[in-house]
């Protein structure tokens, strides 16, 4: 637990200075856990996060809620339902695995992003991760996951113009 929140406070941290020199700045990250209302309490008294709502459809096998913990920055919290000794991570040797699930980031533009992704990464130049599929969040911007070079998953989100954000109240 104290792996996880260390990580997380490395990468509120580290959004900032990279929100101001890159194309690419954090977002959020994913953590599974056993107990939704507990965590969510946790993170609320602790940290002074925000609820905010989740854009998605109700899931018959997980629950989420989404945390604000500063600007533009999310923590998305998930809890498994029914099958709580479901494998959650690729870790075959660690069944029910509960914890880090995948980080996210911002970008200014998907195609410029997808380019410089086929142009530097050896793992998806080499065939080993596919071409990530462009698919569209509930409010419309561009989204992929992709894997970094051990496995771990990236959620990237395009960016919205401040504009439309507006409008679609985020």
């Amino acid at each position: 637990m104290i792996k996880s929140l260390l990580l997380i406070l490395f990468f509120f941290h580290a959004s900032f200075a990279i929100a101001q020199k890159s194309t690419a700045w954090y977002n959020h990250t994913l953590l599974d856990v056993k107990n939704l209302e507990r965590s969510v309490a946790f993170y609320t008294k602790v940290f002074q996060a925000d609820t905010i709502p989740y854009p998605f459809a109700p899931n018959p096998q997980y629950i989420v809620k989404w945390l604000r913990v500063g600007e533009g920055i999310e923590l998305h919290l998930s809890q498994w339902l029914n099958d709580t000794t479901k494998v959650i991570s690729e870790i075959p040797s660690v069944p029910g695995h509960v914890g880090f699930v995948h980080l996210g980031f911002m970008v200014n533009s998907m195609d410029a992003f997808l380019k410089r992704l086929m142009e530097v990464s050896s793992d998806y130049k080499s065939g080993k991760y596919k071409h990530p599929i462009i698919e569209r969040m509930p409010y419309g911007t561009k989204t992929i996951e992709i894997k970094d070079p051990d496995g771990n998953e990236i959620h990237v989100i395009e960016a919205m113009p401040a504009k439309i954000a507006k409008t679609a109240n985020l």
